[in-house]
Order: structure tokens, then sequence, then C-alpha cells
């Protein structure tokens, strides 16, 4: 899963992917997204050398950027985005993306 937040701007920006979700975790994930709608703002393939792949480019399935999960992850950046795979623990629906913080502007501290 390829984890995202909005930043000041109100623009969707990748901070990160999971590790591979367990099975009964992708079936939880499944059962509340949504297809994107042809605006979403990611491409239709991701890179995926940044996180160790051995391959260039990935298929990117875009979903509405409407649900909100929670992870775990190392307090570890590279370039905004987490160096490591982050875990997923669970879908929050009693979340909503704007109820989250925003990335901090280039040049704040976060």
């Amino acid at each position: 899963m390829i984890a995202g937040l909005y930043n000041g701007q109100g623009e969707l920006v990748v901070i990160g992917r999971t590790v591979p979700l367990k099975p009964d975790q992708s079936a939880q994930l499944a059962a509340v997204l949504q297809p994107a709608a042809d605006d979403h703002p990611w491409p239709d393939e991701i890179t995926s050398y940044r996180w160790g792949g051995p391959d260039s480019k990935k298929p990117l399935t875009k979903v509405q950027p409407t649900v909100v999960a929670e992870v775990a992850a190392d307090a570890s950046t590279q370039a905004g985005q987490a160096r490591h795979g982050m875990r997923y623990l669970r879908h929050r629906p009693d979340l909503r993306p704007d109820d989250l913080p925003t990335l901090p502007q280039d040049g704040e501290d976060s």
C-alpha cells in the first residue's frame, strides 16, 4: 500500500509504502476502498527501486483518498518519505483525511 498525506497546498503527497499486507489486511482494505476518479493526482506507475524493488516501475492501483489507515513507521525519512516499509495496523473509520495533520511546507520543521 502506498501512503499519502496532504500538504499545506492541498496536494496529496506520497509519504511511503507498507510492507506486504497479510491476506486479512488486504481484505479489510478492499472492503472500504473505492476506485479513484480520473483526476487522481498520482501517476499510473510508481518507481519501486526507491524502496528496494529490483524493477524500475510498478503499476499503481489508485483509489479515492478518503480512507485513513493507521500504520507503524520508523522515524527515518529521506526526501520526505519513510525510508523503511511501514506496517499496516488497521483501518480507522473514525477518522477522515481532514482530521490528519498536513505535511510541513519546505523549510518548516515537522
